[in-house]
């Protein structure tokens, strides 16, 4: 059985004779949103409209769907095994209906969703948006702040295009293209009087340091630490990478950071990079798309620019 035949079985496996789009659309919207009023504002319809839908949903699976939370919508289990084929569904149809086989981006208008850390921001965005400048001169870029344990999700919902990140996710439903090799170095003020060129594990354990949120996917020092049976004494926690610099050049505090973002920060503040006294092992960077039934075109070229520009 092929793949659009599997979903086409999807729709009548609970004995559905004449499928409604409609409420195909609300039912991938609410495990989307969680939220009746949220999936009425993106179908332009009222409230009522969506619970009547909802419904309708109910009476033909059989099935609650939904069931309220403190979050919120939450989505049964049969709501939640129905839904990735189902998305795919609607994006088969909605691909075919569109008629497009093609994408130009000489001329396209999309904007395009990444999900990324602030050091993807830093240095990486400038790189991509040279990209689009030359190629897709009219296209727009979105970079929405990345959360690894929500990523993968995110990409199936439709509410991003692309990843950016350092953790590997594997699912089988993610494709994932390999951009570079990075690796870790210390940070500190300039003229840090504790910190030589090639300071010890005890040197480097004595001093207090400040850690990114372990969301961004740049935890590997402290997984290192663990193992070994050191922690490291943690004096300031920041969601982002891009306050070090000053923070670092204020403090005698140390931190931790990915080697490519490290040397922005050297020239840019007073702050020096010095080599760790443990090893944290190479890590690759990648770009995860969504596999989709039939391939997205602005999708399939936004992967290819990416790719191109960041090999």
């Amino acid at each position: 059985m092929n793949t659009l035949d599997s979903y086409i079985e999807e729709f009548y496996v609970h004995e559905m004779t004449d499928v409604d789009l409609n409420l195909m659309r609300t039912l991938a919207l609410l495990c989307e949103t969680r939220s009746v009023t949220r999936t009425a504002e993106k179908l332009y319809v009222t409230q009522p409209s969506v619970s009547y839908a909802l419904g309708r949903l109910r009476r033909q699976f059989n099935d609650e769907l939904f069931v309220r939370s403190p979050d919120g919508l939450q989505p049964t289990a049969l709501a939640e095994q129905m839904y990735p084929s189902l998305r795919q569904a609607l994006e088969v149809i909605d691909e075919t209906v569109s008629g497009a086989s093609e994408y130009d981006p000489a001329t396209s208008e999309r904007t395009f969703r990444i999900l990324a850390t602030d050091l993807g921001e830093i240095s990486l965005l400038p790189i991509v948006l040279a990209k689009l400048e030359t190629s897709a001169p009219r296209c727009g870029v979105e970079i929405n702040p990345l959360d690894c344990s929500s990523a993968a999700q995110q990409l199936r919902q439709g509410s991003a295009d692309a990843v950016i990140c350092t953790p590997r996710i594997d699912a089988p439903d993610l494709r994932r293209d390999a951009l570079f090799l990075e690796s870790y170095v210390g940070l500190c003020r300039k003229d840090h009087h504790r910190i030589g060129d090639r300071p010890t594990l005890t040197e480097f354990l004595a001093e207090r340091h400040i850690v990114v949120f372990a969301s961004t996917g740049h935890s590997d020092a402290d997984a290192v630490l663990t193992r070994i049976g050191k922690s490291r004494d943690v004096a300031v926690r920041v969601p982002h990478f891009a306050v070090l610099p000053e923070l670092l050049a204020s403090t005698h505090y140390l931190s931790v950071v990915p080697g490519r973002v490290a040397d922005l920060f050297t020239r840019s503040s007073h702050v020096r990079t010095f080599p760790l006294p443990f090893e944290i092992p190479t890590v690759e960077v990648a770009l995860y798309t969504y596999r989709r039934a039939i391939p997205s075109p602005g999708i399939e070229w936004l992967r290819s620019a990416v790719t191109a520009a960041l090999h």
